[in-house]
């Protein structure tokens, strides 16, 4: 008497259990040791070309700038007899700063500097400390692409204004919050050493003072690696 097909169905499911469970094991079993995995690409380690390693460098030349603002009283601030505007000065300023290269087109550090100012029988001072990032977003293009940065700052400092014949600042920034930016090209090197002209701006402010500041000068910077 045949077997019912339903019946046959379901004797031949362990059959099939089984061959399921085999190709999960052996998808399952490592590699064979002749043959390696490749790597995915997107995670691979890549050997640094340009730069590497530690970086430390100075930057400086000619600034421009101004001063607004108040004293660093309470009782001074937002009136308009205590307030005092400089209008445009020029002297001197740059930055020094210290890092590590965290890829080719990516560094990162710490940066301290700032600029002085002569103005309208005045002296201004903006300074500080800031978190100092370098990118170089034309990398991947090659050649002289390569040593094209942009520079981003962010951090804090001092900021003030004093009159030429006294001692008392009319302007006082009250530890101020500090920004900047800029561009540079570093494709002069000698040795481990990059150098090329720079262009930066920069801006100190806080409830008691508006100072901005502009640079145009030279940079060079030191790579401990290739």
């Amino acid at each position: 008497m045949a077997t019912p097909l339903p019946l046959q169905r379901a004797a031949a499911l362990p059959a099939l259990l089984g061959l399921s469970l085999l190709h999960a094991t052996a998808a399952a079993q490592p590699a064979p040791s002749g043959g390696t995995p490749a790597a995915d690409p997107l995670f691979a380690p890549r050997p640094a070309v340009r730069r590497a390693g530690f970086t430390a460098g100075i930057a400086g030349g000619l600034s421009l700038g101004s001063a607004a603002g108040f004293p660093n009283d309470v009782q001074k601030i937002g009136f308009q007899r205590h307030y005092t505007e400089t209008g445009v000065g020029i002297g001197g300023g740059g930055y020094v700063w210290l890092g590590g290269v965290l890829a080719d087109w990516l560094t990162f550090g710490g940066a301290f500097g700032g600029h002085a100012l002569s103005a309208a029988d005045h002296g201004s001072l903006a300074g500080g400390f800031m978190f100092h990032t370098e990118v170089f977003p034309l990398f991947s293009l090659g050649e002289r692409w390569r040593e094209v940065g942009v520079i981003f700052d962010a951090g804090t400092g001092v900021a003030y204004t004093t009159p030429d014949d006294s001692d008392t600042d009319v302007i006082d920034g009250a530890l101020p919050a500090r920004i900047g930016g800029g561009v540079f090209y570093e494709g002069i090197r000698l040795w481990k050493v990059s150098m090329g002209p720079w262009l930066y701006a920069d801006y100190t402010w806080s409830t008691s003072v508006r100072q901005p500041g502009f640079y145009l000068g030279w940079r060079t910077a030191l790579y401990t690696g290739p």
